[in-house]
């Protein structure tokens, strides 16, 4: 299990390295492929917005770096997750020519978040008690 957790760390972490660096960068020219109006207007006003990706893609290479050296990997995968799930439902919904990578991407991510259950387990305490010095 522990190797297989590695492997989908490091897949998920270069996923998000190429593509996250390849928006500031452009080593790898892509072509858009037709999404339908749905889609385009999609995309055109993230992008419109002048912030979204800048945000989203720094947000990728962030996760990126510490899946890949294994530090706050936890963190990293949450905040990943919401992301990982965008890129999921834009594919299957709007852009289907992109499901292939998008429903390889939720695997690997849904797959760690299962591996590294045992680190979430608090944050589904029903009802949590505040810690402190002051417990009355």
């Amino acid at each position: 299990m522990k190797t297989l957790s590695l492997i989908a760390r490091i897949l998920l972490g270069l996923i998000y390295f190429i593509f996250g660096f390849n928006f500031f960068l452009n080593f790898i020219p892509m072509k858009h492929p037709p999404m339908g109006k749905e889609g385009d207007a999609s995309l055109q006003g993230l992008i419109g917005s002048g912030y979204f990706f800048q945000f989203l893609k720094t947000v990728e290479i962030l996760g990126r770096l510490f899946l890949l050296i294994n530090r706050y990997t936890t963190f990293f995968l949450l905040m990943l997750l919401p992301v990982t799930v965008n890129i999921f439902l834009f594919h299957t919904i709007l852009a289907p020519s992109g499901v292939p990578i998008a429903v390889g991407m939720l695997i690997l991510n849904v797959f760690l978040c299962i591996s590294y259950f045992k680190y979430y387990a608090s944050v589904f305490t029903a009802r949590p008690e505040i810690l402190g010095p002051d417990k009355t």
